[in-house]
């Protein structure tokens, strides 16, 4: 869908935050409806065009091709916000203590959730060990890994914000803010010589960590004093994104016919973070505009799309044991549709009856600003 384009100094990456946050989750509900293992959709784009079906290459478009930048996508504008307009310990202060309501609150509240979910139906075993890692290593709710990264990257790994604070205070701001860019380059540095650090994983570092690099540097912050100027010409406009999805194909295409693993791990995450921006920079354009009025629901779908697929998939076996093609390609296509629906029903019983629930459940979204 498109609404008309904006133009001028007051469009900002920020105004389309809320519709591009939405069009991810939708993404992330696609990962979950596949039909096909990770190893059967990888594989479509390595084999003759013929020798796939149809859903399979439907699945792996929006799966496996779309599907796998939403998470870096995340990682990328919570770097951006978090680090936007971060200028003393205080300001740094103030979002750890708001993250903590809209971050480590929901996820603690969340696992413990569904692994009660998992002790009632006899599904987890009901040791310390399995409580514990059910609650804080989101054993039950797969899902969240993602914030439990998020949560490492934010509250765990200080030296992002101290960096930058150090880096300020050695030379200016400006050139300590340009300095910072020696964090996303040190963490492309770990994928591609295959360098763990325990517990974090390197790539979603370069993604929160370039978010929150071009957010220091002012990109897209336009009528703030210090952003660049939105293209006003149409050229300009299709340019960068053109751009973008050009370098996210010659990515992607090395990581299906390159041999190198060290490249082939770095091409991965460069495909992946320029598909993501050129998304963003779509929805910047007017695309998904409809996706604005969801905004508040981000969360809560993306938390509770993964029960209600379990469901979606039991239905189908249990009804449609030995459903054909376009039955499956009916089923996946509409995944989304379902879980969006299911969530906005449960989300309007919840804030009507209990929405004391529905805030804890939803991180505060929708009722303050995070």
């Amino acid at each position: 869908m498109i609404c008309k384009e904006k133009r001028g100094l007051e469009t900002s990456l920020l105004s389309i935050f809320p519709q591009y946050s939405f069009l991810l989750s939708l993404l992330v509900v696609f990962v979950h409806s596949t039909h096909f293992s990770v190893e059967e959709l990888q594989s479509v784009a390595r084999l003759p065009f013929f020798e796939s079906s149809f859903l399979e290459k439907w699945e792996f478009f929006f799966s496996e091709f779309l599907g796998q930048v939403a998470v870096p996508g995340f990682f990328f504008v919570s770097g951006y916000l978090f680090f936007r307009n971060l200028q003393s310990l205080s300001q740094w202060r103030e979002k750890l203590g708001k993250r903590f309501f809209s971050y480590v609150l929901p996820y603690l509240f969340w696992n413990t959730g569904m692994t009660v979910l998992y002790l009632l139906f006899q599904k987890a075993d009901f040791s310390v060990p399995g409580i514990f890692e059910g609650i804080f290593l989101y054993r039950y709710q797969p899902v969240f890994w993602y914030f439990f990264q998020l949560i490492l990257l934010t509250y765990a790994c200080p030296f992002f914000a101290l960096g930058l604070f150090f880096l300020r205070k050695c030379f200016s701001p400006k050139v300590g803010n340009l300095l910072f860019g020696i964090f996303p380059l040190f963490f492309l540095g770990l994928v591609y010589f295959r360098l763990d650090i325990p517990y974090l994983n390197e790539d979603a570092a370069f993604y929160y960590s370039f978010g929150a690099y071009l957010a220091l540097l002012g990109f897209g912050i336009s009528g703030e004093g210090r952003g660049f100027p939105y293209e006003n010409t149409e050229k300009k406009s299709a340019f960068s994104p053109l751009l973008l999805l050009l370098s996210a194909l010659l990515c992607y295409g090395y990581t299906v016919l390159g041999k190198t693993i060290g490249l082939l791990l770095l091409t991965t995450v460069l495909y992946r973070i320029s598909t993501a921006i050129f998304l963003l920079l779509l929805c910047q354009r007017g695309f998904f505009a409809f996706g604005k009025k969801y905004a508040d629901h981000n969360f809560y779908l993306y938390a509770v799309h993964y029960l209600f697929l379990r469901l979606w998939f039991m239905l189908q076996k249990h009804f449609f044991p030995e459903a054909g093609e376009a039955l499956l390609f009916c089923f996946y296509t509409l995944s989304p549709v379902y879980c969006l629906l299911l969530s906005q029903a449960t989300a309007y019983l919840l804030k009507k009856y209990a929405n004391p629930l529905w805030r804890l459940l939803n991180g505060g979204r929708g009722i303050r600003k995070i």
